[in-house]
């Protein structure tokens, strides 16, 4: 960090390089084994600075000898910044041939094994698989790129001979097959052991619904946020909303207008969604349809007649989603978490996707981790999807995801990426995506 040449600084100096080093280690800047993408990296440095110009600022308000004057502020700030993103593009560069691949061992054959296997070929982690240990002896053809190694009762002398780093246990029945001595030994020994809904929660960012035993979520960290954490982003979300609401009320007087003289019928879009612990609220939009879209149902080819002139550019720009800002401040709604449901159609999402009202723990967000993650889809089956990514919210739900989740909704919008959904072609709808004024 840039010692400033304005003044006594350099105690607020060392605090704010330590600052930045201790948000960069919460961000996962120095976890070695995380092959990020320029804008993952981009996003993460983003949070640690600002995170700790922020505390700085905060502190040298309270301790006088803390404060970093101005100038000295915005040079180390404009320089810090650049120069470390650089670094660590460079580096990520000059190490990518000698970066060694983490070698995993996978216990079981079956379904999980398979899916485990397939999700780290298409992963950006730095793991490959090596070989897998069959339940019942059979062992496999390698028709997946994975080639038996052996049975259970092999596991020691495998594991001395390929050196997995990871030992990732998929099998589906464990009872009276599961070799406990030999896998505490690889532990001692300096393996990791992952449990399979584990290591694919941390390969892909989601729980695995469609494979995973009720008894997994009984028993996994998570899923109950500190105090401090719920409080922290209440506050938040008050804040920033009425900021918004604030700073965007010319603009949104123009939409309401321009709402209004482009086709007839009511400025706002209401519809009844499902909040936290299955509480309904009236949820607030901009109408981007014609006042009648509820009695023609969505064309099977797209573009969608009954969005208007106005409406394509509101969603182009996501600018209908501004009177979500109300229901955050009213308290229906955050600025994170899973997007709120059409009630009527949450019977049928009840019945087909498991474990679907769990995604109702936490309140409903204007944006959510199913958002930036996720393609837009209106099909049970990407309904199914998207609950996978509400989940790992709801398990690690942080100030820090929160503020990941949001930078990269600004992303998103300033790019209008994803924004085109109107104009695809579509599956018959099941989701409130095209009931949606």
């Amino acid at each position: 960090m840039i010692r400033p040449a304005w003044g006594d600084g350099f105690a607020p100096s060392m605090v704010l390089t330590t600052l930045v080093l201790s948000m960069a280690h919460i961000a996962a800047l120095y976890d070695t084994r995380q092959d990020y993408g320029r804008a993952e990296l981009l996003l993460r440095l983003t949070i640690a600075f600002v995170a700790a110009y922020l505390v700085i600022a905060m502190l040298g308000y309270f301790i006088l000898h803390l404060t970093l004057a101005r100038k000295a502020f915005l040079l180390s700030f404009v320089t810090a910044f650049p120069a470390s993103f650089l670094l660590r593009l460079v580096h990520g560069r000059l190490t990518a041939q000698s970066r060694a691949r983490r070698k995993v061992l996978l216990l079981g054959s079956g379904e999980v094994s398979q899916m485990i296997a397939a999700t780290v070929r298409a992963s950006r982690h730095t793991y490959e698989v090596v070989g897998r240990l069959d339940a019942n002896g059979r062992g496999g053809d390698g028709s997946d790129g994975v080639w038996s190694l052996g049975t259970l009762e092999d596991l020691d002398w495998v594991s001395k001979v390929t050196r997995p780093d990871v030992i990732v246990v998929a099998l589906e029945e464990r009872r009276g097959t599961l070799p406990v001595s030999e896998i505490v030994e690889s532990k001692l020994q300096g393996t990791e052991i992952e449990d399979w809904p584990n290591f694919y929660e941390k390969l892909t960012g989601k729980i695995p619904v469609g494979n995973l035993r009720p008894s997994w979520l009984v028993f996994a960290d998570g899923f109950k946020p500190a105090r401090i954490t719920v409080l922290t982003k209440r506050t938040i979300d008050l804040l920033v909303s009425l900021c918004v609401v604030v700073l965007s009320s010319p603009v949104m007087l123009l939409i309401a207008a321009a709402v209004r003289l482009d086709s007839p019928g009511p400025v706002f879009f209401r519809q009844d969604r499902l909040g936290r612990f299955g509480r309904v609220f009236r949820m607030l939009k901009f109408r981007s349809m014609r006042a009648d879209a509820d009695t023609s149902p969505p064309p099977p080819d797209a573009p969608d007649p009954r969005v208007t002139r106005v409406g394509r550019l509101l969603r182009r720009t996501r600018l209908d989603e501004l009177p979500q800002l109300f229901n955050v401040i009213l308290g229906d709604m955050s600025l994170v978490g899973p997007r709120p449901e059409w009630v009527a159609l949450v019977p049928e999402f009840k019945a087909k996707v498991p474990l679907y009202l769990h995604r109702l723990a936490v309140k409903p967000g204007i944006t959510g981790w199913a958002q930036v993650k996720n393609q837009y889809g209106a099909t049970v089956g990407n309904t199914w999807d998207k609950l996978e990514y509400d989940l790992y919210y709801i398990k690690n739900m942080s100030i820090f995801l929160d503020m990941l989740i949001l930078l990269h909704t600004v992303q998103i919008v300033l790019f209008t990426k994803g924004s085109g959904e109107w104009k695809q072609k579509q599956a018959p709808s099941t989701t409130s995506a095209s009931y949606a004024g």
